[in-house]
């Protein structure tokens, strides 16, 4: 979470002022993101955000982590590892189904493009979530020898997650056709 400067008096003012900075986000953009604006929608004084976001990027980073930005639950584990991991991706590219959270996530990227401090939470909160819950699955897999034992797991993570970010910098649907080639390509069988 950001550090805050002051303690939160009320819970529900808190998610109001989250939810606020996603609707904003998604309408306006990182780069036109202001406290001002925030405040206004979520009805609170702007001091309020100050006293508990000394930054733009400390409340960005908060909204991150608590929204639930990417869909990065667990890879279910069936006897078909391409198959679980063709389905997790599938669920990662249902962010393109919502308007709002694509727009979201595009202006987190772009935020984090532009700021070190939010780049760093953003890794450890997010995509180093959704790379472990990957090379977890797939370390089952060649332990099991589904996958080829010389897999060079952290690579194919990497791949995964750039292919995740390409799609939404260049605001094409991760869709069913590519990651089929992407999961026939990286997790060949042994």
């Amino acid at each position: 979470m950001g550090k805050s400067t002051g303690r939160f008096r009320n819970e529900e003012t808190r998610l109001a002022i989250l939810d606020a900075t996603r609707t904003e986000l998604a309408s306006r953009g990182w780069d036109k993101l202001s406290f001002e604006r925030v405040a206004a929608v979520a009805g609170v004084g702007k001091q309020t955000l100050y006293r508990w976001w000394p930054t733009k990027t400390a409340l960005v980073s908060e909204m991150v982590t608590e929204g639930g930005i990417l869909p990065v639950g667990p890879v279910e584990v069936t006897d078909d590892v391409r198959r679980d991991v063709t389905a997790w991706m599938i669920a990662v590219g249902r962010v393109h189904d919502d308007p709002d959270a694509a727009a979201v996530l595009q202006a987190v990227v772009a935020a984090v493009a532009e700021d070190a401090d939010l780049s760093a939470q953003y890794d450890d909160r997010i995509t180093t979530v959704a790379r472990t819950r990957l090379r977890e699955r797939l370390q089952r897999a060649v332990d099991a020898a589904d996958l080829p034992p010389d897999l060079k797991i952290d690579v194919v993570t990497q791949v995964f997650m750039a292919m995740v970010l390409w799609c939404l910098v260049t605001r094409r649907p991760l869709d069913q056709a590519l990651i089929a080639d992407l999961v026939t390509t990286t997790l060949q069988k042994p």
